[in-house]
């Protein structure tokens, strides 16, 4: 084999190696980042978790404002639903900003978030709604 070819060879590889490992970073420590804002939000609610499955339930999925990428929070511990503010189980507060939606960025976040933490989600935004009676009318 040319070495052009084996360098070709080893490159596509090394590339199929990275996309299949999605390019996710933990979040900024809750000192360092008290708040959250999220955009075109969603709930995902983990529905298999075979490692401590204490650590999870219901979790924002959206759009950081202030970072400019997707996020996904730790458990979901209160939530107000007249401020639709949430304090996670890290002490964050999520401020949820305007409608549910879905961010291509933030689907992303999840999906890597969820493989690392080899969990099974499902979107439970109208479930979430449901349960808080949150009216979104308040945002048109």
């Amino acid at each position: 084999m040319k070495p052009t070819k084996k360098i070709d060879n080893q490159l596509t590889e090394l590339a199929s190696q990275l996309f299949s490992k999605p390019n996710i970073w933990s979040a900024s420590s809750v000192v360092a980042e008290p708040q959250k804002w999220l955009e075109i939000w969603q709930v995902y609610k983990v529905v298999k978790a075979d490692i401590q499955p204490e650590l999870f339930g219901f979790h924002f999925v959206g759009f950081d404002v202030r970072s400019g990428h997707g996020a996904v929070s730790s458990k979901l511990e209160k939530f107000d639903p007249v401020k639709m503010c949430g304090v996670t189980m890290s002490g964050r507060v999520y401020q949820l900003v305007g409608l549910p939606g879905i961010d291509d960025d933030a689907q992303y976040t999840l999906y890597g978030w969820s493989a690392r933490n080899i969990v099974v989600v499902k979107d439970a935004t109208m479930e979430f709604i449901k349960q808080y009676k949150i009216d979104l009318d308040q945002f048109s």
